[in-house]
């Protein structure tokens, strides 16, 4: 039993966050360890709209990197790509509206009500420079238009089995059927533990055994966010048209990633995204051991690619007295580096190989 429950925590966080269930309590507080032990500190910011819920690190100095969720899932979905990716960067993971600690309200569009929000978590963090951004899934289409509407917070954006084009309501329920849903609100919508079961090997290349008291547990987890997760995917689907053929106005080097075995949104729709905005053959990457969740079926090969692609990024100015590696001091010197962030003091800014622009915090 102890080893069935350790391979299920990365896979329910997949499915459901937050609860009063057992399993996945389990999974938040193994999480929540997750952020900490790799630097990252716990933001609530309070709007009108509700509370807005974010894990982030304390800045190094390193470049930034977001990873942002699918629908059902919350932050906890890349509590075990934290390790290999806070080695060579800063990060931001947020919960998206209507998910983990976030609020439920939105009005209007639900993309972009979901990039606002992560545009205000950004700017809260009090970051200036731009981030490279990586969506899964719902995650995907959000970071895409994220990057097209904020160019300049975009250093790079990965799009990750994410439905930004190609993808309609037709062949969303057509998916649905095949796995044994009525249509694509059907399959979210989980009554029983078999179909919980159901749904989460129809993501996975390779199912998995799960413990019915689990997908019980996951069940009642999920069940106050039914209706949340259901105006979301209802909202996206029947705005298909405006999203299906798009040719995003992307400006920075953009990145396709897909899990071979794909068997929620098949990896054609991929291809379209690659084909509609003219991305470079060489920058479609096929995960060919991986379904519809890469970062946790086969991280180690995730996280070597991300990282890979994340090291072309170009330093957006970078200063020529870089100096050697080794600790910087502690004292608080403040400077501002030309990419609009404050370094605790001139030995961070150059281990960063950011040109300080003046002393003092950025204002």
């Amino acid at each position: 039993m102890r080893t069935s429950v350790k391979r299920l925590l990365p896979i329910v966080s997949i499915a459901l966050a937050a609860t009063s269930c057992n399993v996945v309590h389990m999974m938040e507080r193994k999480a929540d360890r997750g952020f900490r032990k790799n630097g990252l500190q716990e933001h609530t910011f309070i709007t009108p709209e509700g509370p807005r819920h974010v894990w982030a690190s304390t800045p190094t100095g390193k470049p930034w990197l977001m990873l942002v969720h699918g629908v059902t899932g919350s932050c906890a979905q890349y509590a075990g790509n934290l390790k290999a990716l806070a080695k060579s960067h800063d990060l931001v993971v947020p919960d998206l509206i209507g998910h983990g600690k976030s609020t439920d309200t939105w009005n209007g569009n639900s993309v972009d009500e979901q990039v606002h929000h992560l545009y205000g978590l950004v700017d809260s963090l009090g970051i200036k420079g731009p981030l490279a951004v990586v969506g899964n899934s719902y995650g995907g289409a959000i970071a895409a238009n994220f990057a097209e509407q904020h160019p300049e917070r975009t250093a790079l954006l990965v799009i990750y089995d994410g439905p930004a084009n190609t993808y309609t309501k037709a062949i969303a329920d057509s998916v649905a059927r095949v796995i044994g849903a009525k249509d694509i609100l059907d399959f979210f919508a989980t009554d029983t533990p078999e179909e919980r079961l159901r749904n989460i090997n129809a993501v996975l290349a390779k199912p998995r055994r799960i413990p019915r008291f689990a997908l019980r547990q996951m069940g009642k987890a999920g069940a106050a966010r039914q209706p949340v997760y259901q105006g979301l995917l209802k909202d996206l689907v029947q705005r298909d048209a405006q999203y299906a053929t798009k040719r995003y106005m992307w400006t920075m080097p953009t990145y396709v990633f897909w899990g071979a075995k794909d068997g929620l949104i098949p990896p054609f729709v991929g291809e379209g995204i690659v084909r509609i905005n003219g991305i470079p053959a060489e920058r479609h990457i096929i995960f060919p051991d991986a379904g519809h969740v890469a970062n946790i079926e086969v991280p180690e090969a995730f996280n070597d690619t991300l990282v890979r692609i994340l090291r072309t990024v170009p330093n957006p100015c970078p200063d020529p007295a870089l100096v050697s590696d080794g600790p910087c001091t502690l004292e608080y010197d403040p400077c501002c580096g030309c990419d609009g962030r404050t370094y605790s003091n001139l030995c961070a800014a150059w281990r960063a190989g950011v040109r300080v622009v003046e002393r003092g915090e950025c204002k």
